[in-house]
């Protein structure tokens, strides 16, 4: 029993040493959109979209999962630094025979927004600047950004819902073309 509860140990230290680093290499943890955020993003992509969705940061893909569900004829691509949160990713689309649905292990700065009408955020206010700074470089076909929490400095949201949660979250859309 003692091995086995060593094991244990050493996986849970590994898994959590290797997301402390790349949380610590990019700035921005792995987390989930939780509670009504989800709902709340998929009602602000009215139709499915012509072009493909992509989520910038996609963490444990419950997020770019909700998206390929909704919207089964949409290519929807997460892109995620943290080895653990995208194999987590990856497994889940596999076990879900989400056709429509890849994850990438690429910092999403990187991310070929070819073809990409929606992104999807839940980045911090720097990851937040790094999406802004990639869109004015080169804005692709993108046309909304919609962001859980934290928005794009200097540009006017076309809706911002609030959610009734204890934080008053903000989700944010932006038409960018």
């Amino acid at each position: 029993m003692e091995i086995a509860a060593l094991v244990v140990l050493a996986v849970v230290l590994v898994v959590g040493a290797s997301i402390l680093w790349s949380t610590l290499r990019t700035g921005m943890p792995p987390m989930p959109s939780l509670g009504r955020a989800p709902r709340a993003m998929l009602e602000l992509v009215e139709a499915p979209p012509e072009g493909g969705i992509a989520d910038m940061g996609s963490g444990w893909g419950t997020l770019a999962i909700r998206f390929a569900r909704r919207f089964p004829r949409t290519q929807v691509v997460g892109y995620e630094v943290s080895f653990f949160p995208w194999l987590v990713s990856v497994l889940l689309a596999r076990l879900m025979r989400l056709e429509n649905l890849r994850f990438h292990r690429r910092d999403f700065r990187e991310a070929d927004l070819d073809g990409v009408e929606v992104l999807l955020c839940y980045l911090m206010p720097e990851g937040m600047q790094a999406v802004q700074q990639r869109l004015e470089r080169d804005p692709g076909s993108v046309r909304w950004v919609i962001s859980h929490c934290f928005a794009l400095r200097g540009r006017e949201p076309e809706t911002v819902s609030e959610l009734p949660d204890l934080y008053a979250t903000r989700i944010y859309r932006y038409r960018y073309q």
